[in-house]
């Protein structure tokens, strides 16, 4: 089931930036090869319902908000943020949260837990990408970071030591110190001969969090969402303990994604995992263990 186009699990997903979610409006978001409908009311509070309605099917993309609920279009069916209706029907309803100027929505019942807390966050400058799409399946682009074979293969660090793993409920975590290998890129950015020590941490199916302790201290959040022609797209966020930190963190960070980008566009997953794999089927056995989203109501 790991990077499987057809099974979506349990997790939190962007879903996009929190303020392209207008009051009164409602928006079909796809995840994976299902679609759900987010609205904001007009108190402006988030919601996500499944996307057909309760009654016919109909797509409540096409509803109209009224107070804090939605109505279908078809035959006026009102549907409240809770997912219950006038006549005792009712429709599935996720959890939401804005955070960091981004919608994440839980895929699942009720979430198994919550999104991270960069140790860095009060006080910290927050940068948010623009949302990108990756042609490679999410678990692939996310797990790729506990992938230590292409750290050397890709981006030409050498090791100084045996990296450290750590492996939680939720949770695969990659200690690595290291140090880069000179380059142009990296005598301009003044990075060449340097050491870098970094902890790589997958959290479900959909999230990273990673901390830079060297050269330059710096944590990101990193997330992707699959999309139904199994693809992904994915959402960066930098947390910057000053905005010194940019002129290093955001180019590295940029070089080192885009020669992963240039591997991962199209490549097509075969689970053949070797010995210096380890890390990475780690988390692929975490991933199986998860719960399938369900359409459970």
């Amino acid at each position: 089931r790991f990077a499987n186009p057809e099974v979506v699990f349990e997790g939190w997903y962007p879903i996009g930036t929190a303020h392209g979610f207008r009051r009164g409006k409602a928006r079909r978001v796809p995840i994976g090869k299902r679609d759900i409908v987010v609205y904001r009311d007009f108190d402006g509070e988030l919601h996500a319902v499944e996307r057909a309605c309760g009654h016919l099917g109909a797509d409540l993309s096409l509803g109209k908000v009224v107070g804090s609920g939605l109505q279908c279009a078809f035959h006026r069916w009102c549907w409240n943020a809770d997912g219950s209706c006038a006549n005792g029907a009712r429709i599935a309803t996720y959890a939401l949260r804005e955070r960091w100027g981004v919608a994440w929505v839980w895929a699942g019942d009720s979430p198994a837990y919550d999104l991270p807390n960069p140790e860095s966050e009060n006080g910290a400058h927050v940068l948010r990408l623009p949302m990108q799409r990756i042609a490679c399946h999410p678990h692939v682009v996310l797990g790729n970071g506990l992938d230590i074979s292409h750290v050397v293969g890709v981006h030409r660090f050498h090791f100084d030591g045996e990296p450290r793993v750590e492996t939680e409920p939720h949770r695969v975590s990659v200690q690595v110190r290291a140090h880069f290998h000179p380059t142009l890129m990296r005598y301009i950015l003044g990075l060449a001969h340097k050491s870098a020590n970094w902890t790589f941490t997958n959290i479900g199916p959909s999230l990273a969090w990673v901390k830079v302790d060297s050269p330059t201290p710096f944590e990101l959040v990193w997330a992707a969402r699959p999309l139904p022609d199994g693809s992904c797209a994915t959402q960066t966020l930098f947390f910057l303990p000053r905005w010194r930190a940019l002129t290093r963190a955001v180019p590295m960070m940029i070089a080192t994604t885009w020669a992963d980008r240039r591997v991962l566009s199209g490549l097509e997953f075969r689970p053949n995992f070797v010995a210096s794999d380890a890390i990475f089927a780690r988390y692929a056995k975490l991933v199986e263990g998860l719960p399938e989203w369900s359409s459970s109501c």
